[in-house]
């Protein structure tokens, strides 16, 4: 790996390859058997617009890769039944869950799993066992329920932010079991990887018609008064690392505590109405 930069940070400091690959060390992200990657590379700072876009997210890629972690995963959420789209393992882009994603998701040693509505990219020891997962997307036999029973599972926030883009707390909620989600299947076609076309149903968690999710800071509190953190600044961001059973358990005791903590608002009766949400035109990227 050579040392290369990557971003320059608001005080003119360049933050590099080596010094990337140093942080994930301190977060302690290479001690795990797999690791689940979401990203926001834009926080760390202002990419080098020397390098060529293959070359950025391929010395990103590099760094990660460098930790030789038996199995590196990234989520590539397409929601494709719940936007009334066809789902190609092959050609389904995986952009909405950020460019580096979608640049794995293109190599040649990645497999993408089989699920219209959560697909994840999965890159190493375990990668092929991902490729057919269950059809229940946030309940027994989809991607986090197999996650659950794995041993030694890290998730790593890599400039993004954990109380906002933790679709795993869903999976959470629904083993609660909280009253405000429900599970909804969604029907469409499907294209394997070989080619074959066909109709199937996939189902996720979603949220009754009046409520609205909210940052998870309950989560975020827990999982600081336990130091089940470990956090490293780099540039402008930061990059957090922890336990997926650390998480599991730091979720139920937020609901415990208060099960309305996920929320916008405390529910009521009249807002648990098993309906999704119109989407108003607009493309449903996360969970409804």
């Amino acid at each position: 790996m050579e040392n290369i930069a990557l971003f320059t940070a608001k005080n003119d400091k360049e933050v590099t390859t080596f010094e990337l690959y140093e942080a994930l060390k301190r977060v302690k992200a290479d001690e795990c058997d797999l690791l689940f990657i979401h990203t926001d590379l834009a926080s760390f700072g202002i990419p080098n617009s020397k390098l060529k876009r293959k070359e950025f997210f391929g010395d990103i890629y590099d760094v990660l890769l460098a930790l030789n972690i038996p199995t590196l995963m990234f989520p590539a959420f397409t929601f494709s039944f719940a936007n009334d789209e066809d789902f190609s393992v092959n050609d389904s882009t995986a952009k909405y869950m950020g460019a580096l994603n979608e640049f794995v998701r293109k190599q040649p040693n990645a497999t993408r799993s089989l699920d219209p509505l959560m697909s994840v990219i999965a890159v190493g020891e375990k990668a092929e066992s991902f490729y057919k997962v269950g059809k229940r997307c946030m309940s027994e036999g989809g991607i986090f329920d197999i996650l659950h029973h794995t041993p030694n599972v890290k998730f790593l926030f890599l400039g993004a932010q954990p109380t906002h883009c933790f679709t795993y707390a869903h999976y959470v909620e629904g083993k609660y079991p909280v009253p405000y989600r429900f599970e909804k299947w969604f029907r469409g076609s499907v294209t394997d990887r070989d080619g074959n076309t066909y109709e199937d149903s996939y189902s996720l968690l979603a949220g009754c018609k009046g409520i609205y999710p909210a940052a998870m800071l309950p989560f975020e509190k827990h999982m600081l008064k336990n130091n089940f953190f470990d956090i490293a600044d780099i540039g402008d961001g930061r990059i957090i690392c922890f336990n997926e059973r650390d998480a599991y358990k730091a979720m139920l005791d937020a609901l415990d505590e208060n099960i309305h903590g996920f929320l916008v608002s405390p529910f009521t009766d009249s807002d648990l109405i098993k309906e999704v949400k119109p989407r108003n035109g607009n493309r449903v990227v996360m969970v409804p």
